[in-house]
């Protein structure tokens, strides 16, 4: 029987360094799905960036155990996704946000609203003309949580995060132009557009903001910009992710959105590496499924993935 000893050791000890995690967040180290467990339940800012396929789903929960649901994919898909989030008892979220009106962000909204209990609702007011839009939007007010309506920069506290709402800075249910342009840029600019402080770290969410809104941010904010991890805009578009925004961001972490293989080559191998060349890490959900972000004190935060893709 010696004569196996060492092989097994030697096994053992491999497939101990195989479950360890590569180095994340300043030297801190990222942890595996199966390693998550002892993080349950602590005071922790957690951070989902769901795999929903080709669109756009985040799922936050903040230290207090409240949730935020930021988009609803393109459709039911979502349901499958806040599965691997919330326990199946769980019927109520807290506050869902719609960044905007593509159906690839909002799909999924209307089966959400029939399955949970929501608390409050946050989008810009801008309507679209298809049938599709207006069913979402009587399911929204019909919902009876209430609704904020992103009018103007301001600042919501959550627990012990902070929230700064960048844009809309002005009212674009009648007149969702940016400021000063003279076309219409599209519904992508008439993205929500926030960052998310929590122990010193920070997140900025951009939905699909395109290079105009982008260089309007930078025009208005410059250095508020600079933050931790950002959520690429528009999955990474060759569109989105200005040289100019990406150099004032510096991002440690980038976040693409995005379906396997999908038709729109989304994130873009140019901007992937304008992100990386700030000395960015790169996530996708194309690649890794969902990707989590927990903070726990300024001096223990993690970044992991889930690594098997469900779309």
């Amino acid at each position: 029987m010696k004569k196996y000893a060492i092989p097994i050791v030697l096994f053992l000890i491999l497939c101990t360094l195989g479950m360890l995690a590569h180095i994340s967040f300043d030297g801190e180290k990222k942890i595996q799905d199966g390693d998550t467990v002892f993080l349950e339940g602590s005071n922790a800012l957690r951070v989902a960036y769901l795999d929903v396929g080709q669109g756009d789903a985040t799922f936050i929960t903040f230290p207090n155990n409240q949730q935020m649901l930021i988009d609803c994919a393109v459709d039911g898909r979502i349901l499958e996704a806040l599965g691997r989030e919330m326990p199946f008892h769980d019927k109520t979220i807290d506050y869902l946000l719609i960044t905007h009106p593509d159906k690839d962000h909002y799909g999924g909204c209307i089966d959400v609203l029939k399955r949970f209990d929501v608390d409050h609702i946050v989008y810009s007011g801008v309507k679209k003309d298809h049938v599709f839009f207006h069913t979402f939007e009587n399911a929204m007010f019909e919902e009876g949580a209430q609704y904020h309506q992103v009018v103007g920069e301001h600042v919501w506290h959550i627990a012990s995060t902070t929230l700064h709402f960048l844009y809309p800075d002005h009212n674009l249910e009648d007149n969702h132009f940016l400021p000063g342009a003279k076309k219409d840029t599209g519904y992508n600019n008439t993205s929500i557009v926030f960052s998310l402080e929590y122990a010193g770290k920070t997140f900025l969410f951009t939905g699909d903001a395109e290079s105009e809104l982008e260089e309007y941010l930078l025009s208005k904010y410059g250095q508020e910009l600079d933050v931790d991890v950002l959520k690429a805009g528009h999955h990474g578009s060759g569109g989105s992710s200005v040289q100019a925004f990406i150099e004032k961001v510096t991002p440690i972490h980038t976040i693409f959105s995005a379906g396997k293989q999908n038709t729109y080559g989304h994130p873009s191998p140019r901007i992937m590496n304008r992100v990386a060349r700030v000395g960015s890490e790169i996530w996708r959900t194309d690649l890794q499924s969902d990707i989590l972000v927990y903070i726990l004190s300024s001096e223990k935060y993690y970044v992991t993935s889930t690594r098997t893709s469900s779309f």
